[in-house]
């Protein structure tokens, strides 16, 4: 009898920690500052390939607090090539309430946006999950955050 009473107790509160999960999306303008790229042997993009980015990101819209245009944080992170066509990523976006961790396979999608992997981050993006979806661009591209937050964490 306990044991049936604690495994409900369990199962309600796994069920409303699902249920305060909360998905939210924002944008914002990512600005090249520095590209370092290394091309190892063979010559033209090949397994080992690096990219080197540090960017710094803009509101589109009033967000964080502060007006659209405003600076609101930044990125870096190296882009690994797996092959002349696959790659990886590991990086970090830094934003006013937290960081974003980015890790994992990079997916090409329609129009040249490519789709990256969110693993985690501190602050409101604690544990977060999802996607960040950049559009083309060489010195701007549209930064998209996809973000699963467990317990209803949410932006300003």
């Amino acid at each position: 009898m306990i044991r049936a009473a604690l495994i409900a107790v369990l199962a309600a509160a796994v069920f409303a920690s699902a249920a305060q999960a909360k998905t939210i999306t924002f944008s914002v303008t990512s600005v090249s500052l520095s590209v370092k790229l290394t091309d190892l042997a063979p010559k033209g993009r090949s397994k080992g390939d690096t990219i080197v980015y540090r960017n710094r990101l803009l509101n589109i819209t009033p967000r964080f607090g502060r007006p659209k245009g405003a600076v609101v944080g930044s990125d870096h992170g190296t882009l690994t090539f797996t092959s002349a066509h696959t790659a990886t990523y590991a990086g970090t976006a830094v934003l006013p309430d937290g960081t974003v961790r980015l890790a994992g396979t990079v997916t090409p999608l329609a129009n040249g946006v490519l789709q990256y992997r969110v693993a985690g981050g501190t602050g409101r993006y604690a544990k977060a999950k999802g996607s960040l979806l950049v559009a083309a661009g060489n010195a701007r591209a549209l930064n998209t955050y996809q973000l699963t937050l467990p317990g209803g964490g949410n932006i300003a």
